[in-house]
């Protein structure tokens, strides 16, 4: 019998190393790829929620409710479930949020509920944090109550992903995607994806609002800052504050 033939069949020791270290790349990076469509497919779901929320709005109103009528995040995802008897949990909660899947996790915690209540002391206080959107409300001096019109300025931010709070530039760590941008809904229906609140340009994706008292000969402006394109008296509720 030939011993060379017989090596020649079978792999050596470096072959089979190679080999191995081949699969290992070519499995990192399957596995990265298949992260990138799960998240993408996650961040399109949840855009699509909050587009279901505003539609489903206009259907019933054209008007949020005031500070005086809601006090916290929690409260408006309540009063938009009494206003229009729409109680799908998924419309509040982003699955890929780490405060979501902490909640699905915990053997202890009642995890997210099943439906929104119709009376917000029936959330728990990890379910009010684990809430996906930041809501713009108007006060008491608010120039106007519609999240329907646009102002002198243009439509202007409404709803957004939790965590980006006035004078920010970039959602946080512990923000539902984890850092790396957010949802904004804007007051003509238009919802939009963005990395951080700068742009590309970085002179800010949004406008500053241009209100009654500011005249006539008041230009539009780009800014980077979210507050700066809320009207006069609204005000910011986070979930996570």
């Amino acid at each position: 019998m030939n011993m060379s033939k017989i090596r020649k069949k079978g792999f050596t020791l470096i072959e089979l190393l190679v080999v191995i270290t081949i699969i290992g790349i070519l499995a990192g990076i399957a596995y990265m790829g298949f992260g990138d469509v799960l998240f993408s497919a996650g961040r399109t779901a949840a855009g699509k929620n909050l587009k279901t929320i505003y539609e489903t709005l206009v259907q019933e109103t054209r008007s949020f409710p005031m500070n005086d009528d809601i006090k916290s995040a929690d409260e408006f995802a309540v009063w938009f479930r009494n206003k229009t008897k729409e109680t799908r949990s998924e419309l509040w909660f982003i699955q890929d949020d780490e405060e979501v899947r902490a909640l699905e996790e915990d053997e202890d915690a009642d995890g997210i509920p099943a439906n929104i209540p119709d009376d917000a002391n029936d959330f728990d206080g990890d379910q009010k944090k684990a809430l996906a959107w930041s809501i713009a409300v108007p006060g008491n001096d608010a120039e106007t109550r519609s999240f329907v019109v646009n102002l002198r300025s243009g439509a202007f931010p409404i709803i957004w992903t939790r965590g980006l709070d006035e004078g920010d530039q970039t959602w946080p760590a512990d923000s539902p995607w984890a850092g790396e941008g957010g949802h904004v809904l804007f007051s003509d229906g238009t919802v939009r994806w963005f990395d951080d609140t700068k742009g590309k340009d970085e002179n800010g994706v949004f406008v500053k609002a241009i209100n009654k008292e500011d005249g006539k000969d008041q230009k539009a402006e780009p800014t980077d800052d979210i507050g700066e394109a809320l009207p006069k008296g609204w005000e910011i509720y986070d979930p996570g504050k």
